[in-house]
């Protein structure tokens, strides 16, 4: 009667198939018979006790292949007490499994008796080392200080491995992917960089997944270069400046084309005009006034005129703009701050601080050609010119100066500088210099 109780319990378990645990407790190892591993960890030694059989049949399979036998995964090695199995996988008991698995995957094993009975299930699990794949998108980008980037190219890298996986951002000052600097709060598969800090050299920026196991993996590439310019610290106001004399009667101001620019990029997006003409402002409508401290300007307005052009805008000193902004633009146009042209500059791909250019050098990306292209819209249109202090004298092509309505200090403002030279869009001079004003609006 015990044997046939003893022969129902076994037919039951394997019925079942119920192989995360011991069908009966007098059978079950001290270890685990499902084990999970991390590269490079070994097995806890699985040892069958003596009251399951003398002599046990160890059997190896993979997934799907349950009847297909496989040799005793590289790594594994089953002990009895001979030095090789007593028949076809047969070991004499004592019986364990041990060693430290080299195959990646699952690896199924039965113990069963030499009758075929099986007694027994478990596995060994060998998890993958984690993976990282690349960094996308690898194209330099440019802001300005606080400005996002493009939030169209922002990073990303996709991991894999053993749950959970968790990624860590680096910045580094080199195009490799080692020796970097971990980035606050950059834990997520994808990652927009930050524009806090003005960093003109640029920065590359690189992954590194850690899995469950604490094994990592970093991209195999960076980022592009992503460079931080400088913003404009502008003085509230305008210093300096006497505007009750300032008693000009403009009329209804024009562009001297109408054709105005759409500039989109860094979540930017706004209308740029051409250089503003006065009506009313005119050679001989002048008036000598002390603007500020210690500085005598000549506060007119007059028009320049360029040799196969024909009139370009009217030049004003700064304080002039700051004071009749609102006609000079008028509705929804405005007068540019100086964050304005560093944000125009950041759009079309420029770093928003001074860098030099010429007309042969194209290793930045900029010419004095592609300034003037870049900024009115055509490689022939027209350059803004400036007139020197309490001057009369003023230079046309190939120098643009616009002024902002930021004032840098008690007797300089910033403007927006492009010629043969350097473009800056956050230039300062003298504000009795005279400039050409063009208009922005939001759209």
């Amino acid at each position: 009667m015990k044997k046939l109780i003893f022969i129902l319990i076994l037919i039951a378990a394997f019925a079942t198939k119920s192989f995360a645990h011991c069908p009966i407790p007098q059978w079950c190892p001290e270890a685990p018979l499902h084990q999970t591993l991390c590269p490079g960890e070994s097995i806890e030694e699985i040892e069958f006790p003596s009251v399951i059989g003398k002599t046990l049949v160890i059997t190896w399979w993979t997934d799907g292949t349950r009847f297909a036998s496989i040799k005793t995964p590289d790594g594994i090695t089953v002990s009895g007490d001979a030095s090789t199995p007593l028949g076809d996988r047969e070991y004499a008991w004592p019986v364990s499994i041990k060693g430290a698995p080299t195959d990646i995957g699952t690896h199924h094993y039965t113990v069963s008796n030499t009758c075929g009975v099986e007694l027994l299930h478990g596995s060994i699990t060998l998890n993958a080392l984690p993976t990282i794949g690349m960094v996308t998108p690898t194209i330099d980008q440019t802001t300005a200080l606080n400005i996002a980037f493009d939030s169209t190219l922002t990073l990303t890298a996709e991991p894999a491995g053993t749950p959970p996986i968790t990624i860590q951002w680096y910045s580094s000052t080199t195009a490799t992917s080692s020796g970097g600097s971990p980035v606050s709060d950059a834990t997520g598969n994808t990652f927009a960089p930050p524009s806090a800090t003005v960093n003109t050299d640029g920065v590359y920026y690189y992954a590194v997944a850690t899995d469950g196991c604490g094994s990592t993996a970093t991209t195999d590439n960076t980022s592009g270069k992503h460079i931080v310019g400088p913003a404009c610290t502008p003085w509230i106001g305008a210093t300096g400046c006497n505007n009750n004399a300032l008693t000009f009667t403009l009329g209804t101001p024009t562009f001297v084309t109408n054709t105005t620019w759409q500039i989109s990029g860094n979540g930017i997006t706004q209308e740029w005009s051409d250089a503003v003409i006065a009506p009313g402002c005119a050679k001989g409508n002048t008036t000598n006034i002390d603007e500020y401290a210690n500085s005598v300007a000549v506060a007119d307005c007059r028009q320049a005129r360029q040799a196969g052009v024909g009139f370009l805008g009217h030049y004003f000193s700064w304080c002039m703009v700051h004071r009749f902004a609102a006609q000079l633009c008028p509705g929804d146009w405005r007068v540019p701050s100086c964050q304005d042209f560093v944000n125009l500059d950041v759009a079309l791909g420029g770093t928003g601080d001074d860098r030099s250019v010429t007309n042969d050098d194209t290793s930045n990306g900029w010419t004095g050609t592609d300034a003037n292209e870049k900024y009115t819209g055509t490689a022939t249109g027209t350059w803004g010119g400036f007139r020197f202090t309490a001057s009369a004298n003023f230079l046309t092509s190939p120098y643009s100066a616009y002024w902002s309505y930021t004032q840098s200090s008690a007797t300089d403002a910033y403007y927006h500088r492009f010629d043969l030279e350097m473009v800056n869009p956050q230039f300062n001079f003298s504000k009795a210099r005279g400039f050409a004003v063009r208009c922005v609006r939001d759209n």
